[in-house]
């Protein structure tokens, strides 16, 4: 719509009246769930936001002032939230620490238990009346469709859906720039049995990780073997579910297989843990039988034995940048979409190592 909504547009696509249409945006009790649903739902997909005057306020054409920006968080792989989360907690501070000279309120929400259910998403985004949002985790495009019927900016971190119909800020850490840094150390420390622990992958023939930035990880691993002329061994790649639990997992079914290997890259820290674990108890030395090479830097892999060589994430400055851009898309909804790099680093400690021989 290109002209004001108003609650009688609203009321008239929920088949109720005006008055009802009104009860429902003041919360009053005498309305019944299903029909506070239905107001909200046809509300959201009008974009009518009611303000002092009753009117709407189309977000998409009107610039607005930031008070409340949603932390939204949904996980296709594991129920952790992403306050307590190692990686994603940084992210929020971040997201924090930006807002406090903007004076702007930070809400977090886990939205896990309702990003499959587009029209609830939608319904409750509506009713938190947010001014925007920083989307975190495993965002799908019916999510973010659900999102753009409340007409609220949004930024995602560290996802990228492919063939949006509408396009959104993206904030990204440069996945191909650390995997590579990360295969070259462990080749440039004469290894050339490398196996890799990823995320949970999709089904099919070869290895495709569910999660975009694993996959630009995988995909690197990948290249730097063909840039060797060194063959891939898919039978050095496990799938685990980037938790310590799976990382442990799949590096147990590793040494049950017994392939040869010297090193394993894991697509993060969490991973490498778990797999430390598993390698200390078949018995084998890190980094003297295999090392170990991880990615993020989370903070719990300096204090590790040994201390985790990994590819470091200013997860913090991500937040800070994703709260700016969303600031800036507030302000200017019709500037160009666009997506940006947080460079990574490797930081060397004592999990790697020239091979002695291989496991």
């Amino acid at each position: 719509m290109t002209s004001s909504v108003t609650a009688r547009d609203v009321a008239k696509l929920a088949e109720v009246s005006v008055g009802t249409v009104s009860r429902v945006f003041n919360n009053h009790s005498n309305v019944s769930e299903e029909i506070r649903q239905r107001v909200l739902k046809v509300a959201a997909e009008l974009g009518y936001y009611r303000n002092t005057g009753g009117q709407a306020i189309l977000p998409r054409t009107q610039n607005r002032i930031l008070k409340e920006v949603g932390f939204l968080y949904c996980s296709s792989i594991e129920p952790t939230p992403a306050t307590m989360d190692p990686y994603w907690a940084p992210i929020f501070h971040g997201v924090e620490s930006a807002s406090r000279p903007s004076n702007i309120k930070i809400t977090y929400r886990t939205i896990t238990d309702i990003y499959l259910n587009p029209a609830l998403l939608t319904t409750v985004l509506y009713e938190m009346r947010l001014g925007g949002i920083i989307l975190v985790g495993q965002a799908n495009a019916q999510t973010i469709a659900a999102i753009h019927a409340t007409h609220t900016p949004v930024v995602q971190v560290d996802n990228y859906v492919a063939d949006l119909p509408t396009p959104i800020d993206t904030i990204l850490p440069d996945n191909l720039q650390g995997a590579r840094l990360a295969m070259d150390h462990l080749f440039e420390r004469g290894h050339q049995q490398i196996a890799f622990i990823g995320g949970p992958t999709l089904p099919g023939p070869a290895p495709a990780q569910q999660i975009y930035s694993i996959q630009q990880r995988w995909m690197c691993y990948c290249m730097a073997f063909l840039d060797r002329k060194v063959p891939i061994n898919f039978a050095l790649v496990e799938a685990g579910n980037l938790t310590m639990e799976g990382g442990y997992a799949a590096c147990k079914r590793l040494l049950e297989r017994e392939v040869t290997f010297s090193a394993i890259f894991c697509a993060d820290d969490i991973t490498a843990i778990g797999a430390m674990k598993a390698l200390r108890e078949a018995g084998c030395r890190i980094p003297g039988d295999v090392s170990l090479i991880g990615f993020d830097d989370i903070e719990l892999g300096q204090h590790v034995t040994p201390a985790l060589t990994t590819i470091r994430v200013d997860t913090t400055t991500m937040g800070t940048i994703a709260l700016h851009t969303l600031i800036e898309r507030a302000n200017n909804p019709e500037a160009p979409y666009i997506t940006r790099l947080i460079g990574t680093e490797l930081v060397i400690r004592e999990s790697v190592a020239p091979p002695q021989h291989s496991r």
